[in-house]
């Protein structure tokens, strides 16, 4: 049996080995882009790098004949060979965040999108990351980009907004592949489970400079960090664990587990319990008929009937005032609806959030909404601890390093209780011991009809990148935020959109948004859709703010 399998084997070398002397001496072969590692002629595209096999080949140590070496790195130091080079270049042994990469490529301009060179790798065990940055025209500045939901893929959109400004952009994974909301992933897996908590993002953002350094052949001037919901949550941990890693952070409507917020519920979805059993206890018509009520009792307390409660925390809408007398109606609700929106309420879901309601926890048919039915399976939130530990105060070290903090929330937020976002800040500002100090490097902006995904009635869409630009930059705080609310968006990031969606014909209307706790208010003449026409407003003193 030993003398046939040495004989079979001595055959197959006699077969391969004229077969690679050919391949050896073949002509070069082009390839899209550069992966290392990978014999001439395997993967790839027409593209800018020329591969060719060399005529010095290694043996295999089992077939003892002769195969492909790795293709030979480009030479040249133009913008295109650099990204190409990325490929090649070892990460290894960068401190704390050993790194592979994976491909590098130009991604020609098209579309009246500049060319940029696009790079994937990994960090160590498995945090996967992708990244753009612009061949021409770099601002000279990093950005990194939050994930959402339980994460588990890149979400570009983000870094494709930025990128169009010049930034050189990261996103990635948290570390792990996975659907937007699964758990399986964290089976027993606590490593993933501390990159979900707060690792992944320290990690990548080392990476995300090393590299930016690297092919533009100098260090970005400024580092930034934008995310909502799961982004939400990345940031308030950076600014908490890891005060050095970005000069400015942007976070919003976080995820988290905040001051105010029910320890036993980590994402905050307090609309869930409108799905028992398997079927709806509100039909929409019926939470539609709810949020027209709650409107009519608080939306006009704030000096304008505009569809928006400015501060929904003085809305006096009581469920129990929708109890049906006799048989039920359209326009009543029988008790076990009003106990259901009396909890949905008390766990700090606010009044005016009634629209986001639907779909998200309960479809136009009845049947389950998207958050239901996207955490429908058996193994969910193992991991509470990692909710839990985003709620420290103390970011004086943040402050210490010279970083600014802009933290955001909806009062319309159907998923994440905004009274969450509010008492964090006041948190801070306690622990800080003045406002005037915690507002020169944190501050809070809490939106009126904002939801957790854009698109209920609030001015929503507002430049929180170039807030913190002038802010960080030339040392313009931001007084005041202008918020749109527009007809049409091509991209978006939570609020933030390309700026070519920002024009005024494609405004419906424009609100100021002051830093908590100052309001905004209209001031009783002028165009109700122009942000001219409002002023900042002090709820504690009931007065004005000069």
């Amino acid at each position: 049996m030993r003398h046939r399998l040495i004989s079979w084997i001595a055959a197959l070398g006699l077969v391969i080995a004229p077969l690679s002397l050919a391949i050896a001496q073949s002509q070069p072969i082009k390839a899209m882009s550069a992966a290392p590692g990978l014999s001439g002629g395997e993967g790839g595209n027409s593209g800018p790098v020329t591969v060719t096999l060399s005529p010095a080949t290694k043996e295999d140590p089992i077939l003892k004949t002769i195969v492909g070496q790795p293709r030979a790195a480009p030479k040249g130091d133009d913008p295109a060979t650099r990204c190409i080079l990325l490929a090649y270049k070892d990460l290894s042994t960068v401190k704390d965040a050993p790194a592979q990469m994976m491909s590098a490529s130009v991604v020609p301009s098209a579309d009246g999108k500049s060319a940029v060179c696009e790079i994937t790798g990994f960090i160590a065990p498995q945090v996967g990351f992708q990244m753009w940055m612009p061949v021409e025209g770099w601002n000279g500045k990093y950005m990194q980009t939050g994930c959402g939901g339980r994460c588990g893929k890149l979400l570009p959109d983000t870094c494709q907004i930025q990128v169009t400004r010049g930034y050189s952009c990261m996103a990635h994974d948290l570390g792990h592949r996975g659907t937007t909301y699964d758990n399986i992933w964290a089976i027993d897996d606590v490593p993933a489970e501390i990159d979900f908590g707060f690792r992944a993002t320290h990690v990548a953002a080392i990476i995300g400079k090393v590299i930016t350094e690297d092919y533009y052949r100098a260090k970005p001037k400024h580092s930034y960090f934008v995310g909502a919901s799961t982004g939400g949550r990345q940031g308030l941990v950076t600014v908490q664990r890891f005060p050095k890693d970005f000069d400015g952070v942007i976070a919003g409507v976080a995820g988290a587990k905040l001051p105010g917020v029910d320890p036993n519920d980590p994402p905050n979805q307090g609309g869930r319990i409108l799905f028992k059993d398997g079927k709806s206890i509100m039909t929409a018509d019926e939470i539609r008929m709810v949020h027209r009520v709650v409107l009519a009792e608080c939306d006009g307390r704030d000096g304008l009937v505009d569809g928006i409660i400015t501060d929904t925390r003085g809305c006096t809408f009581k469920p129990s005032s929708l109890l049906c007398k006799a048989d039920k109606t359209p326009n009543c609700l029988t008790q076990k609806q009003i106990d259901t929106l009396d909890e949905i309420y008390a766990g700090g879901t606010q009044p005016g959030s009634e629209i986001g309601w639907i779909g998200a926890y309960v479809a136009e048919d009845g049947s389950a909404g998207r958050y239901i039915a996207r955490t429908a399976g058996g193994y969910n939130y193992p991991y509470s601890w990692v909710f839990n530990d985003s709620s420290n105060p103390d970011i004086r070290p943040f402050q210490k390093a010279g970083g600014k903090f802009i933290l955001y929330g909806g009062w319309a937020d159907e998923v994440v209780n905004p009274m969450g976002t509010s008492s964090y800040y006041d948190a801070v500002e306690r622990l800080i011991g003045s406002r005037a100090e915690t507002q020169s490097f944190f501050r809070t902006f809490m939106i009126p009809g904002e939801s957790h995904i854009p698109g209920n009635v609030g001015a929503e869409s507002i430049n929180y990148v170039y807030a913190l630009e002038d802010w960080i930059e030339r040392g313009k705080a931001p007084d005041v935020l202008i918020g749109r609310k527009l007809k049409t968006i091509k991209i978006m990031m939570g609020p933030i959109v390309l700026d070519s969606d920002l024009v005024p014909e494609n405004w419906l209307y424009s609100r100021p948004h002051y830093p908590y706790p100052i309001q905004s208010r209209y001031k009783g003449k002028g165009n109700p859709d122009d942000a001219a026409s409002f002023g900042p407003w002090d709820p504690a003193k009931g007065t004005w703010v000069k």
